[in-house]
């Protein structure tokens, strides 16, 4: 049910994707990132929520796009589960404690020069994450919560010509109130509906 997701939900969804991503290719000329996906269950209403970020404007990339918390893996991350803890705590202050990692999807590329592994996690009950929560001044403009079912439900998934400039020959965008939510961020929510069984899988290699 996309009104509530639950763990085992998520399990069987990221078993459904294995092979949902991006053709594998030489990573020359990629450089390697991970973002996390946390889904934010209110048992009190049966509704599940997903935890989305606005990048600043004036960053040199992606400026204010909606993406998920997570970055580009560093010299000293020893993998990329690393790289997304970190990154996460950097950009909204929220510390592993506070979410288990479910798993990974499949590695998408991107037509900015990324290879991206998106990890999925279920923030803990026992959370304080309202009050944990923050975003980073210098990287983050907002953080919101939409329903999940605003993000996961088909009928708002579009699929259209991307930006003008970018290399990519076609794209996803989810239509969610005034949020431009497209490219790899949207991608990744189409290929989740379609793990849950919401939806048929959407095309690989976009670039």
């Amino acid at each position: 049910m996309v009104n509530f997701i639950l763990k085992k939900d998520l399990i069987n969804c990221i078993k459904n994707v294995r092979d949902a991503g991006d053709t594998d290719r030489s990573v020359l000329g990629y450089s390697e990132a991970s973002i996390l996906v946390i889904f934010i269950n209110k048992y009190y209403t049966d509704e599940s929520h997903i935890l989305m970020t606005q990048r600043k404007y004036n960053l040199r990339k992606h400026a204010g796009q909606i993406a998920f918390p997570g970055g580009r893996k560093e010299k000293d991350d020893k993998d990329l589960m690393e790289t997304v803890v970190r990154e996460t705590e950097e950009e909204i202050s929220l510390s592993q404690e506070n979410y288990d990692i479910i798993g990974k999807l499949p590695k998408f590329y991107t037509g900015t020069g990324y290879v991206v592994t998106p990890f999925v996690a279920l923030m803990k009950e026992t959370s304080d994450w309202k009050n944990l929560i923050k975003p980073n001044s210098e990287e983050v403009e907002k953080i919101f919560i939409p329903k999940s079912q605003e993000l996961l439900s088909p009928e708002f998934h579009v699929r259209e010509k991307p930006p003008i400039k970018s290399s990519m020959y076609m794209t996803w965008r989810i239509n969610y109130k005034n949020e431009n939510i497209w490219g790899l961020t949207a991608r990744v929510l189409v290929t989740i509906s379609a793990g849950l069984g919401l939806r048929e899988y959407p095309p690989c290699d976009d670039i």
